[in-house]
């Protein structure tokens, strides 16, 4: 019997802890239907202690999910005023009555909470409420969704407006956007309208848009240009060349026709056409040199001749930029250029210099760019090629001491070393060791089972804790003045399922901690993941590790490119990843749902591994696209997998896979 739980007043029943107790079990394992009946066997023995230590709130809570909403509003209304728990308890009793269409009684008990009561508390009240209450809550809160929702009900067209004109790309400019384009009359607002889209990726809806926009004179250019992008995001490059062409014909000597024509080399770039691809990025450098995007043009020049093999020209190319005056990070990326096309001549010596200077400075991020950390990794290469083994081992010896960065484990490589930690079986038939952890460590804060005599504890926070209600007790502690410490946070937030904020809680805790680990790479929608890893026949620690960047275990994640859930989909790659997997039809909404998210990320990760058979090369495709890997590989074309990463030419892509890696490592590492 759990401690906590054992008897501290004479009259107390004998049978009422070891009750609870198996109440308290079996709602751990979500028996609802059986906890409930313990705890109405615990209030028939004692009515005074059941009373007492709030079991009518968690008696409430089992209702809820057994969606008895009558018996729930019972339990929730036994909780006296002044009670820790009272205000929750009245919100649990609007929720009931609202879910029994008693609007009346909802109205009463919404006037009794405070104004300061969680906004997003009060949200799951108004979506359930009756319109009139749902305005009157909506209007109350300052959020987009809140502000939204009352335009929708009020049909309230200058509301839509402004929600789009103030912000585009999150899910409130997009409902927006849907319900204001019928009304969209002028191509001003056509093209708001088709922003709005464009930035979810709503091709098919923001292309007519734009096409019906580009009938106005004064918003031509702007119309045709975003159609073209379009066309260059689908991957239609041959059609976009067209576009940009006529944009940069019909409108000349303006920022259109240089956009336009710096579009129409990476055109030329993106299908291949290599030789093609040369001469517009030499016009494009003759013709608009520093009033263009000069430095870019000369970067993907390099690279086209790369591909084709002429170091000679790339060489002279980026010692002509060097040779003019250049902006910190764009020296450096020049620099680190010339070290790989170097080290491609075999002249390794030259190129671990290079590589030298750039891993002792401050090195600035940029497209093309490098790392102090992958500077020195090819230093140690450049030497071991040039004979210096010893040299070259020193320096791995340093990066490998990084266990979870990308180049800490390829160091390790280099030196015939692996992670020390196999595969963690994440997937075994035993428990969650990190769970079992938080729930003992949880359990031992509980304060213990009072007798009627005890004058009430202070704070909803600690009642919400002994009643085990993990998932209100981390959301309730969360700016309400009540926060635990960093490990106590995390581990709430790991028993209650918000992984999210699990791993952000113990990203503040010491990393030398072995305890921290655990909660640091969850083992999140962990029976989901396992299944849809075997399904498909992939790692579960890769899967683990995607989710853990794309979106640290957020169901409601969604990044500014659009991408949304737990693996972080746009709305092309889920169309044709959803028909794979037998949902050829789906809104946007339903890749917030963790089952489907796994479903389709555990699909397109298989396919990209059969496809690519390299890790590496399959994260580049997960977040870049799979042409972009292609194209990234060309610059070497005698193949070196080891520099695949450091030229990836995204930003964000080439941190992607580094953390991926990392990540996975981590994982690996997990106890």
């Amino acid at each position: 019997m759990n401690s906590m739980l054992m008897v501290v007043a004479l009259t107390m029943s004998g049978l009422f802890p070891s009750t609870i107790e198996r109440a308290l079990t079996l709602a751990r394992n979500h028996e609802w239907a059986g906890a409930a009946a313990a705890l109405d066997q615990a209030a028939a023995e004692d009515p005074a202690l059941f009373a007492a230590n709030n079991f009518h709130y968690l008696r409430g809570r089992l209702a809820e999910n057994q969606y008895d909403w009558t018996r729930a509003r019972q339990e929730f209304q036994a909780i006296p005023p002044g009670n820790p728990l009272g205000v929750l308890a009245v919100w649990h009793t609007a929720i009931a009555a609202a879910r029994a269409q008693d609007d009346a009684a909802t109205g009463l008990l919404y006037a009794q909470l405070p104004a300061d009561f969680p906004a997003d508390f009060k949200m799951q009240l108004a979506r359930i409420s009756s319109t009139d209450l749902a305005l009157k809550i909506y209007r109350s809160l300052a959020s987009r969704e809140a502000r939204l929702e009352h335009a929708r009900i009020t049909d309230d067209k200058p509301a839509l407006w402004s929600l789009i004109r103030e912000r585009k790309d999150d899910d409130a400019g997009l409902q927006a956007a849907r319900l204001a384009a019928p009304a969209a009359s002028t191509a001003k607002e056509m093209i708001e309208v088709a922003d709005t889209y464009l930035a979810h990726r709503q091709f098919e809806y923001a292309y007519p848009l734009y096409q019906a926009a580009a009938k106005d004179p004064v918003f031509a250019a702007d119309s045709r240009y975003q159609i073209a992008r379009i066309q260059f995001l689908r991957e239609d490059f041959r059609s976009a060349l067209e576009t940009y062409r006529s944009i940069a014909k019909d409108f000349p000597d303006t920022d259109w026709q240089r956009d336009s024509d710096y579009q129409v080399a990476n055109g030329y770039w993106r299908l291949g056409e290599y030789k093609s691809a040369e001469q517009a990025y030499l016009d494009y450098l003759s013709k608009y040199g520093s009033r263009g995007m000069e430095d870019a043009a000369i970067r993907n020049l390099v690279d086209v001749y790369r591909v084709l093999g002429d170091n000679t020209k790339a060489i002279a190319w980026i010692d002509k930029a060097l040779a003019g005056k250049r902006p910190p990070a764009s020296r450096q990326m020049f620099i680190f250029t010339k070290a790989k096309v170097l080290y491609t001549q075999k002249r390794y010596t030259a190129a671990a210099l290079l590589f030298r200077q750039l891993g002792r400075a401050a090195v600035r991020s940029t497209p093309g760019g490098t790392t102090r950390e992958e500077a020195r990794f090819f230093e140690a290469l450049s030497l071991s090629k040039s004979g210096n083994a010893a040299a070259a081992k020193t320096i791995w010896r340093d990066l490998a001491s990084d266990t979870r960065s990308y180049y800490g484990v390829k160091s390790a490589e280099k030196l015939g070393e692996r992670n020390a930690a196999g595969a963690t079986d994440i997937c075994g038939a035993g428990t969650d060791t990190v769970l079992q952890t938080a729930m003992a460590d949880l359990g031992a804060m509980r304060r213990p089972l009072k007798s009627v005599m005890d004058p009430p504890v202070a704070g909803a926070f600690s009642e919400l804790l002994f009643l085990e209600l993990w998932d209100e007790a981390s959301i309730w502690s969360e700016g309400r003045g009540e926060r635990p410490g960093y490990r106590t946070a995390a581990e709430l937030a790991y028993a209650a399922g918000r992984f999210h904020r699990a791993i952000a809680n113990a990203d503040r805790l010491p990393k030398s901690d072995s305890a921290t680990l655990g909660l640091l790479y969850p083992a999140g929608f962990r029976r989901l993941v396992c299944n849809e890893a075997s399904k498909n026949n992939v790692d579960p620690l890769w899967l683990h590790a995607i989710i853990w960047q794309e979106s640290k275990y957020n169901p409601n994640a969604r990044s500014g490119a659009s991408a949304r859930g737990l693996m972080q989909f746009i709305p092309e790659t889920a169309n044709v990843v959803g028909a794979s997997i037998g949902m050829p039809e789906f809104t946007l909404d339903r890749l917030y749902d963790p089952g489907v998210s796994i479903a389709m990320g555990a699909k397109y990760w298989a396919s990209l591994i059969g496809e690519l058979q390299s890790e590496v090369l399959a994260l580049a495709a997960y977040n870049g696209g799979i042409d972009n890997v292609r194209r990234w590989k060309n610059k070497w074309p005698d193949g070196d997998d080891d520099f695949f990463v450091a030229d990836i030419g995204f930003v964000e892509t080439k941190k992607y896979v580094m953390a991926v890696y990392g990540a996975y490592a981590g994982y690996r590492s997990r106890q």
